[in-house]
């Protein structure tokens, strides 16, 4: 399984137990992640904390999820990036895009 959820009072947490997202898995991540979108959680986090890689095609896959979220009303956050991740995002410019929280703890809030 590429994900575990853990429900709290604004919504859902959704731990990727994926080391590396890429195009070989980016799909069935996508399909996984949508699943738990059928209750339309207002907060979705992201702990990305056993994530080290995304590809593009992860990357493509977020900001589909983020838009699905958004379109209902509801608010991504991610959490527990490391440091390779962060410079990904900002590089890409994404990180305008995402709420970034350093905890699980933190984007819980």
């Amino acid at each position: 399984m590429l994900i575990v959820d853990k429900p709290f009072e604004k919504g859902v947490i959704l731990s990727v137990k994926e080391t590396r997202i890429d195009m070989s898995i980016s799909r069935k991540f996508r399909e996984q992640v949508s699943k738990f979108l059928e209750k339309k959680p207002a907060v979705v986090v992201f702990d990305m904390h056993d994530t080290e890689y995304l590809d593009s095609s992860a990357l493509g896959a977020l900001v589909t999820i983020l838009r699905d979220v958004k379109n209902y009303g509801g608010e991504i956050r991610l959490a527990n990036l490391n440091q390779t991740l962060k410079t990904l995002f900002k590089l890409s410019k994404l990180e305008s895009m995402f709420k970034i929280f350093e905890t699980v703890e933190e984007a819980a809030k």
